[in-house]
This record gives structure tokens, C-alpha cells and sequence, in this order.
């Protein structure tokens, strides 16, 4: 389950995308030089023919990888769990609280008001009598919940929500 919602992320998938062509194009140019090499050794005339129709193609490959959308970015679209209400000729859009994917826990709550006060995950752990591990686990989980990727991003959803005063 966690492994579907991190892929559902643009910006993975697009380095995903990015990365399996990167590989193709690795492995292609190896075959390219295997083919030309043989070729020098069978004494063919026309072993050049083979590098050029190679770099033809990592170059379709390289064009290919510069037309992968990029993720779109938070200033310009609106983020995934807000919606925007627009009234016709009315006043400007107006944001409705953003609400996160999963309730978070009586601990989760605690731990991201720490988070929000700006201390470290050892600082929250020895205020909370928990282990610095436990912690980590409480933010992993905050993070899913409010789909955040950074402490900050963790703390900006948590405000749109309306979880943090």
C-alpha cells in the first residue's frame, strides 16, 4: 500500500522514467560498441554504420526523456486534497481546508506540534519519554497522512487542515 502511494507522486514517476531510460540508453551503448566490434573483426567495411544508427537512437532516447512532463509545481497547481471554489464573476477563488488522507493519532498530534515548534526529533523524544526511533515512526506516519515529503511541508499541510493553531 505504501509503495502504490509513492508511486502515484509526478515527480517519481518522472525520475523513474528518467532513470529507465538512462538504463536503456546504458545498455544500448554497450551493444552498439559489442556490434562494432565485431564487425571491425569480420574486417566490414562498413562497421561505422552501426555507432552513427547508434547515437541516432540515444539521441531520440535523450529528446524523449525532455518531453516526460515535468511534476507540476506547488506554486502553480493546487495541491492534491484541496479544492477551489470559484463563483462566476464573484470574488477570487477561495481555499477550503485542506484534510488530511488519514486522521492522525492522539501521539501523532502531539509529535507535530513539536514538529511545528521547530524542535528535533531527539528534543521531541526526550519531552514525549519516547525512543528518537519511535519518533521517526510518528513523523513517517504524519508524513503519509498529510502526504508531505518535509518536516516543513509536514507542518504547512497540518495549518491548511487546520490541525495546528
Amino acid at each position: 500500500m505504501r509503495v502504490t502511494a509513492w508511486l502515484r507522486s509526478p515527480s517519481i514517476r518522472r525520475r523513474l522514467s528518467i532513470a529507465a531510460v538512462l538504463v536503456g540508453c546504458f545498455v544500448w551503448a554497450i551493444v552498439i560498441v559489442g556490434l562494432s566490434f565485431a564487425m571491425v573483426e569480420r574486417g566490414s567495411g562498413q562497421w561505422w554504420v552501426i555507432p552513427i544508427f547508434g547515437a541516432f537512437v540515444l539521441a531520440i532516447a535523450v529528446l524523449a526523456v525532455s518531453w516526460v512532463p515535468a511534476a507540476p509545481s506547488r506554486a502553480h497547481a493546487a495541491p492534491a486534497g484541496l479544492s477551489v471554489l470559484v463563483a462566476a464573476q464573484g470574488p477570487p477563488p477561495v481555499a477550503v481546508q485542506r484534510k488530511p488522507a488519514e486522521t492522525l493519532s492522539s501521539r501523532e498530534l502531539e509529535v507535530l506540534h513539536h514538529l511545528a515548534a521547530g524542535h528535533t526529533n531527539a528534543e521531541i523524544a526526550k519531552m514525549l519519554f519516547v525512543a528518537p526511533g519511535t519518533v521517526k515512526a510518528h513523523l513517517n506516519h504524519i508524513f503519509r497522512k498529510l502526504e508531505a515529503a518535509s518536516r516543513l511541508q509536514a507542518v504547512a499541510h497540518a495549518r491548511e487542515a487546520g490541525l495546528l493553531d
